[in-house]
């Protein structure tokens, strides 16, 4: 998920291992503190059926991204994204001045508010509907 996420140029994208709280903690602040898109892929072994992805496995085959990973050059967050053994977690990617889905649709440019919480334009409604234009 790590590399299709930069490939398809995804805002905020990393990788963590739930049995480190400290790190998965601050990546999951970041996460939701990023404006736009974030995608955090979790390890998180399964106890009961998965014996081969332990804990220790993932101790062992796993590490963290160095502080001088670059997260804004994006052709390197997508080539460390490919490595396989061992894994890297940490914050691949950043790119903070991407617009949002909201600032790239149209119908959110005079209007910020949610579409759920808008009132329906009944005209507008009524006149598509019985129009003799079929879409």
């Amino acid at each position: 998920p790590i590399a299709v996420a930069i490939a398809l140029d995804a805002s905020f994208v990393a990788r963590t291992f739930a049995a480190d709280k400290n790190e998965s903690k601050e990546i999951l602040k970041k996460a939701l503190g990023h404006k736009g898109y974030a995608l955090v892929d979790i390890f998180q072994p399964c106890v009961s059926y998965n014996k081969v992805n332990t804990y220790e496995w993932f101790k062992e085959h796993t590490y963290y991204l160095e502080e001088s990973h670059d997260p804004y050059d994006r052709l390197e967050a997508f080539r460390r994204a490919m490595e396989k053994d061992p894994l890297p977690l940490g914050i691949f990617y950043l790119s903070p001045d991407k617009p949002t889905f909201e600032e790239n649709t149209a119908v959110y440019r005079q209007n910020k508010k949610p579409l759920f919480d808008r009132e329906p334009d009944r005209e507008k409604i009524d006149r598509v509907i019985n129009s003799k234009r079929r879409i």
